[in-house]
């Protein structure tokens, strides 16, 4: 009798492991096929933003950002600025460019146009870089980074393409292939992936590239992400052997 019941127990505790162990790896499956859909659909959004940025076309590339960042600039300083500002350009840090002093808003709405040396209107250039002989021709997709509450995104991306030393620095031509890492911040809101509100630059390789950062950066920092590679990406019925640990 006593042998049956040790039989029985048995077979209810493996019952019980089964059953968990078989929840936890459906739970997985159903988080990591969540998770990779996300990061299609960021790895689509990206492509589109990339390609607005350097079409040049700052309209489409201004409904790419974040509610609250629009209610702080409007269209009109975002095409002055050429997309090189963040929600807090006018602050002490920010409040002059080249030696000279931020224009009143009123002003930059009135005279966003883009004007050449002689005053005539010239096309809109999105600023990638503050070097303009550094020209941005293409990206490789890195890294997508999602935290577990699935409202927060890091796309990391290599910017490529081709760089001119300054003419006036050495009177010739000399130009060079570049690669440039580069980082793009999103957030999930009314379910729909948006650039964060940017408030802050920070610099990788040595300063070599520049970028900006969300305005709550410490908090971004300390969420948890489930990250995904390019291989993830490519392999999406099977992904979970090609996730970043």
């Amino acid at each position: 009798m006593q042998r049956y019941f040790n039989k029985i127990v048995y077979l209810f505790f493996m019952m019980m492991f089964l059953s968990v162990f078989f929840m936890v790896n459906v739970s997985w499956a159903e988080i990591r096929d969540v998770v990779l859909k996300e990061a299609k659909e960021l790895e689509r959004i990206e492509k589109e933003y990339f390609n607005k940025r350097m079409q040049n076309d700052l309209k489409g590339t201004y409904l790419f950002q974040h509610p609250d960042f629009k209610k702080a600039i409007s269209i009109e300083e975002f095409m002055y600025f050429e997309g090189d500002l963040v929600s807090g350009y006018r602050n002490a840090s920010m409040g002059h460019m080249s030696g000279g002093m931020i224009p009143p808003v009123n002003w930059i709405k009135k005279n966003f146009t883009k004007k050449d040396a002689l005053g005539f209107p010239r096309k809109y250039r999105y600023k990638w870089f503050s070097n303009p002989f550094r020209e941005v021709k293409n990206y490789n997709l890195e890294k997508i980074s999602i935290s577990k509450d699935g409202k927060l995104a890091i796309v990391n991306i290599i910017l490529t393409g081709r760089e001119r030393i300054n003419p006036a620095l050495v009177r010739q031509d000399i130009s060079f292939d570049f690669k440039r890492r580069y980082v793009d911040y999103w957030e999930k809101v009314d379910g729909k992936w948006v650039i964060t509100v940017l408030a802050h630059s920070s610099s990788v390789s040595g300063g070599e590239s520049v970028y900006f950062i969300p305005n709550n950066n410490d908090a971004w920092e300390k969420k948890d992400y489930i990250h995904i590679d390019t291989e993830s990406l490519l392999a999406m019925p099977d992904a979970d052997r090609h996730a970043v640990k």
